[in-house]
């Protein structure tokens, strides 16, 4: 043996490969005389020498191990491939050569690639390898014919386990073994148990209840549960929870009515023995079961727990004041109302936060509950019962916590819990018009800032002046932490001491007085008026008292009234020695600034007020009219800071002068630069004082040169100076040299005007074009006509179009170099010019200009026969031609060429949506040819909307010009669904098949269709003329077909417009196969069959076939892939096949093999429900029987003991019966479970193992 190879272990598996150490030379003999192997010592290094073949796959990506169970893996899977591929051969009741050659190139690539894969433990020799594909290709041979072999039956049960499906009729797989063992067929148990004497038993569930406020019902509904009894009579005993008195509470015969009636109900629902019944209770108390009768007047064993019935707990707040400042407690109480101890949840909400509280173990002082003891028992002695512990009682419960956030509070009462684990829950609601939670379950507080004031802008370094004897606001500003409620009325208090009374430090004295003032907002101040110190104490809104902050204290002063004293000097005249004003000075006393009103009146002139400001305590002015006459001098007021005082009508404020000022004279306008125009005088006023006549002495000064006027004898005073004109441009000098009046003194004046004259006139003309004041331009063409201006600019030019219908129009021309836009053709004339400031003249010879235009371009349509004109102007029709058609015609252009034409080409199909094409060419001559479009079929509008030639290029034409073409679609035929092969059959009564086409254009039509057959013989031609609709169906004769292969195509089609479209080779076509008919035949003559047997057939023809069937009254279609035809019967009805196609031929042979399926017997055992009845001895209970089916029916029961928990169920008795009828009933009075175990009707048989068929081998045997 190679050392090298695995030796198997004691497992069975040899281990994993590894290198193997050489046996020993020299081997011992044993005192047998055998040798004896000694092993050698293993060295402490050794080195392995590499294996001679590693696995296709390295170890260290998978191991050995894992590779070997991917490749068992892989056979497992091809295994369960097999099986269902063998499975499909079972169900074809054949052979199948397809499948076995499959799994003989599977086998044969899985086995023969192992080795190659070199997996450890299977590097199969070659031998092996193919002893085992040998071994695998004998049993696809007796698995894929479907040969008998003595395993194959043990070998489909192991396969059924995993796959057990069949088609049925349906045309869906359905588990054979849920059709067999189908456990509806057989439903239903009687169990009858004997019981013992019956029981009663109130509020087993030991539920509590409440009835009152807070309770969904004014009743409290007490299950009490019967067990195998119906009472007569039942009383219930009541104990009053606050006198402990007793009240027997009985039933009335309705409830007891109503009790029998729930028992019998549930019976029928099965549940024997064992029903309830709702007693409705309206009172307060502790009920328990006191005596129940039942129908023999027997008492019934009753549970005395006691049930209670206690009032439901409430709640509710005392009202409390609402109001609340920052820092106060609550100061709330919850009243709550129930049987102890008592639980309230409440929840607090602050600005829109909530909080949820809890308070448990409500209770009063020295309450003792059972509930509370260690040793809890409810259930007390007869005749010692004490029920006054759950009696409602009152807690008070107080909330007491500091408010220290401002906003709104509101304490909610939302759930109340007593002893009994009742709750009353007070849901706030959501919806907006649910009804709202009542008042005396919450309380509201507005909790708000305590106010906070202050005295700004006054303290005792910047006092308050006031006037004495006014009022003035103390200025104190009232805020809050939070948002300042302005609307909101404060009250404020402050000390207030006089000023003689402060001490030396300035603060408060002996004599204090207090002072109080509400404020109706923020804003709103006390008015003081008495001198002295202010200090604020306190400041209090809505009962909340405030905080004073610093500053906090203002002084109050009334300043000293002001004074005026007054000082005047008269101003003298230097020329005269008359006085000419008076100089004052002003001394005051008072608190800057002030302002000193007083009024001058004359002899000349109206009283009038002035006002002088002043900022210190001195001042000096300066009293200068400047007309002669008595001047009086008032001064009437005098204003401070503080006070406004009016001066008395005394002499000290009162002053008088005459005053007589010098002669003098001014320009009424002041002196200025005056622009004048060339040979034009300028005329200038002067004013003249004094006292009259006047001498008034001026002088012109121009280039150097001085001319002097004089006037004298001037009586009035003013004076219109009026130059000659001024011939000479340049700059000139208007000076007023001396005044003298009638007092002799020669006055020298200063007052001077200059004069800038223009040296030359504006003037006016019209430039040239191209040498010409004349030009032609295309229409509607702005053309500059050229202006040429001399002046100052800007110039206003007016001009005219003689041939035009506005008289005068204004050019504004801001250059020397202008023009006129003329948009219509005329001649223009210029009518004057102004410039900036003066006149100008127009030159005759260049006044005029003359503007023309060029003619435009036309298009017209040349007179043809196949045109002719329209209803309206400019429409043109053509003659309608067919699609495909070369057409034309010719326009005739007039202008200067070359001409431009831009046309639309709008064309509007049938049907869908037109389309718009632009096109446009170019002629050099008066005529051209435009071609017309006829690609595609419909109505095309040619409409010439634009012309240009070599001078208009606007596109523009006076109405557009167009034509109008109905183009007739080409006919057109096509197959329905070309490329589509139609079947035929050569049997006559076959219907004759229809190659539906579909034709387009005008009918009648006319059709050639071409039919070539594969043999190659030439194509015949078959002709269909008058053809009336759009779609049609051609029935080709069958002289022109021949059995095999055809195809057709369309030649040619013509419609009635005589249009017509020929169809060249290697269009669309369809093809023709015509073939004989398959058949069918049945296996079995038989036509009764039960529901889960099969239904099989042979079938003739081509594989694979198309069975049509009706069932259960529906058309359904079934395919089969070889040439039997097998279904199993999933339900009953006819199973009638009409017809069969193959696919060799798709031809449909009507048949007509009816086959009849009947459905399962069934039975049902007490409306197939498990009933149990429970009985007392020597009762009889009736057991129903219904059957389904068709009779006689056969049916066998067992009566077997009641399934006990731990021990099965045994079967006492087994009894046989026939039944004529679909329902029977016996009596039963022994205790036992019956059931049916098999049942049969007429044509077939059911048991709890299976399915039979009462006319096979198998006989139903009881």
């Amino acid at each position: 043996m190679n050392p090298g190879t695995p030796r198997m272990g004691a497992g069975g598996y040899p281990q994993t490969p590894a290198h193997v150490r050489p046996q020993n030379p020299n081997p011992r003999l044993s005192q047998d005389g055998k040798a004896k192997t000694t092993l050698p010592t293993a060295p402490e290094t050794r080195t392995v020498p590499p294996p001679t073949s590693q696995p296709l796959i390295p170890l260290n990506v998978i191991d050995a191990p894992t590779q070997r169970f991917y490749a068992c893996a892989i056979w497992v899977a091809l295994l369960g491939w097999r099986f269902y591929d063998w499975i499909q051969v079972l169900e074809d009741n054949g052979g199948s050569l397809y499948f076995f050659v499959k799994w003989l190139i599977f086998d044969f690539f899985f086995w023969f690639s192992l080795p190659s894969l070199r997996i450890p433990w299977l590097e199969l020799a070659p031998a092996t390898v193919v002893m085992f594909w040998g071994a695998h290709a004998f049993w696809n041979w007796c698995l894929m014919f479907n040969i008998p072999v003595p395993w194959q039956g043990a070998l489909l049960g192991i396969v059924k386990i995993f796959y057990d499906k069949e088609l049925a009729i349906s045309e869906h797989n359905v588990k054979v073994s849920s059709i067999l063992h189908n456990s509806s067929l057989i439903m239903g148990k009687q169990i009858i148990n004997i019981l013992p004497e019956g029981s009663a038993l109130l509020n087993p569930e030991k539920h509590a209840y409440c009835l009152g406020e807070g309770s969904k019902s004014k009743i409290a509904t007490i299950p009490i549960y019967f067990n195998a009894t119906v009472p007569i009579d039942v009383e219930l005993v009541r104990f009053d929870l606050d006198s402990n008195s007793q009240e027997v509470v009985k039933l009335s015969r309705k409830e007891i009515r109503e009790i029998g009636k729930q028992s019998t109900r549930s019976i029928e629902d099965g549940n024997l023995g064992i029903y309830k019944y709702d007693v409705a209770l309206k009172k307060t108390g502790v009920y328990q079961l006191n005596k129940v009768l039942d129908e023999y007047k027997l008492e019934v064993q009753r549970i005395t727990e006691p049930t209670y019935i206690v009032p439901c707990p409430k709640a509710q707040v005392r009202t409390a004041k609402s109001t609340k400042c920052i820092g106060d407690l609550s100061n709330l109480t919850l009243d709550v109302h129930g049987t102890p101890p008592l639980k309230i949840v409440y929840s607090k909400t602050i600005n829109g936060k909530d909080y949820g509280f809890h308070i448990q173990s409500l209770q009063p002082d020295g309450f003792s509950s059972p509930l509370l003891s260690s040793q809890r028992s409810l259930i007390p002695l007869p005749g010692e019962e004490d029920y006054t512990w759950a009696r409602s009682q009152s807690v008070e419960v107080r909330l007491n916590e500091s408010m220290n956030t401002a906003g709104e509070w509101q304490y909610s009462i939302d759930e109340v819990h007593d002893a009994f684990g009742n709750v009353v829950t007070y849901l706030q609601p959501e919806e907006p018009d649910a009804k709202p939670k009542p008042k005396y379950l919450y309380q509201n507080f507005v909790v708000r800032d305590r106010p906070r004031a202050t005295i700004v802008g006054c303290d005792v370094r910047n006092p308050l002046k006031v006037a004495k004897g006014k009022t003035t606001r103390l200025p104190i500003e009232i805020g809050h932490p939070g948002r300042t409620p302005e609307s909101v009325p404060h009250t404020l208090t402050w000390h207030f001491s006089p000023t003689d009374t402060l001490t030396k430090s300035g603060d408060h004295g002996d004599v204090i007085e207090v002072g109080t003032f509400t404020a109706k907002n923020i804003y709103d101040r006390p008015a003081i008026s008495a001198p002295g110190l202010y200090t604020l104490k306190s400041v209090s809104c809505e009962s909340c008292e405030g905080e004073i902050e610093e500053p906090s204290s203002c002084l109050l002063l009334n300043p000293l009234e002001p004074t005026l004293t007054i000082a005047a000097e008269e101003i003298p005249d230097k020329c005269g020695g008359n006085p000419i004003g008076l100089r004052v000075n002003l001394d005051m006393i008072g608190t800057p600034p002030f302002k000193l009103a007083y009024t001058i009146s004359s002899d000349t002139e109206q009283v009038r007020r002035e006002i002088i400001n002043v900022d210190g305590l001195r001042s000096q002015i300066e009293l200068t009219p400047r007309n002669a006459g008595r001047y009086k001098y008032r001064f009437r007021r005098l204003e401070d800071d503080i006070y406004s005082v009016v001066l008395p009508l005394a002499d000290e404020y009162y002053l008088e002068q005459t005053v007589k000022p010098p002669a003098t004279a001014w320009f009424e306008d002041g002196p200025q630069i005056i622009n004048a125009c060339l040979d034009e005088p300028i005329v200038l006023g002067v004013k003249l004082l004094g006292d009259g006549p006047f001498t008034l002495e001026w002088e012109l000064v121009h280039d150097g040169k001085r001319k002097s006027e004089k006037v004298t004898d001037i009586t009035s005073d003013s004076f219109t100076i009026e130059t000659a004109p001024l011939s000479s441009g340049g700059e000139y000098t208007l000076a007023l040299k001396s005044v003298q009046d009638k007092t002799g003194c020669r006055i020298f004046l200063k007052e001077e005007t200059k004069i800038s004259v223009r040296r030359g006139r504006p003037r006016a003309a019209f430039g040239v074009i191209e040498g010409k004041r004349r030009t032609t331009v295309v229409e509607a063409a702005q053309v500059k006509l050229p202006l040429r201006l001399s002046g100052e600019g800007p110039f206003k030019v007016g001009y005219r179009n003689l041939n035009g219908s506005v008289d005068r129009q204004v050019r504004i021309a801001r250059s020397g170099n202008d023009f006129i836009e003329a948009k219509e053709r005329g001649t223009y004339e210029i009518i004057d010019v102004r410039d900036g400031k003066c006149k100008g003249v127009v030159s005759p010879d260049a006044q005029t200009f003359e503007v023309n235009w060029f003619p435009r371009p036309e298009l017209s349509i040349l007179p043809n026969d196949a045109i002719q004109p329209a209803d309206k102007d400019y429409k043109f029709v053509k003659n309608d031609v067919c699609e495909g058609d070369v057409d034309g015609f010719e326009v005739a252009l007039k202008g200067s060429p070359p001409y431009h034409v831009e046309y639309e080409i709008r064309h509007k199909p049938k049907s869908g949506s037109g389309s718009v094409a632009r096109k446009e060419f170019d002629a050099a001559l008066g005529k051209a040819a435009v071609p017309l479009d006829t690609a595609k079929a419909g109505l095309y509008t040619y409409t010439f909307s634009s012309l240009s030639d070599n001078l208009y290029n606007d596109k523009r034409h006076s109405e557009p010009l167009t034509l109008e073409q109905t183009v007739n679609a080409k006919p057109s035929a096509s197959f329905v669904k070309p490329g589509q092969t139609f079947k035929m059959c050569m049997s006559d009564d076959s219907p004759k098949e229809s190659i539906p086409i579909k034709l387009e254009g005008r009918a009648p039509f006319y059709v050639e269709v071409e039919i070539k057959h594969h043999a190659g013989n030439l194509p015949e031609v078959f002709r269909i003329p008058n053809i009336q609709s759009n779609i049609f169906g051609i029935q080709i004769p069958k002289q022109y077909l021949k059995l095999g292969g055809q195809h057709v195509r369309i030649r040619k089609v013509r419609d009635a417009r005589n249009c017509q479209q020929k169809i060249e080779s290697g269009g669309p076509m369809v093809h023709i196969q015509l073939y004989e008919a398959p058949s069918i035949y049945p296996l079995e003559q038989r036509t009764d069959y039960c529901v889960g047997e099969r239904i099989a057939y042979t079938l003739t023809g081509t594989p694979p076939f198309e069975v049509h069937y009706e069932f259960a009254g529906k058309q359904m279609k079934a395919k089969s892939q070889t040439t039997n035809f097998r279904r199993i019967a999933e339900s009953p009805g006819v199973f009638a096949i009409n017809s069969i196609s193959d696919k060799g031929s798709e031809c449909r042979a009507a048949v007509n093999l009816s086959k009849t399926i009947h459905p399962m017997p069934a039975v049902k055992v007490s409306k197939g429900r498990v009933i149990q009845v429970d009985i007392h001895e020597g009762s009889e209970v009736e057991i129903l029987f219904e059957f389904w089916g068709t009779p006689p029916f056969e049916f066998t029961y067992t009566r077997s003991t009641n399934a006990r928990k731990g021990q099965k169920s045994q079967v006492l008795e087994t009894r046989h019966d026939i039944s004529y009828e679909h329902s029977k009933v016996i009596t039963a009075s022994l205790e036992g479970t019956y059931e049916v175990v098999a049942v049969k009707d007429h044509h077939c048989a059911h048991s709890a193992g299976g399915a039979e068929n009462s006319k096979g081998q198998k006989k139903l045997t009881y």
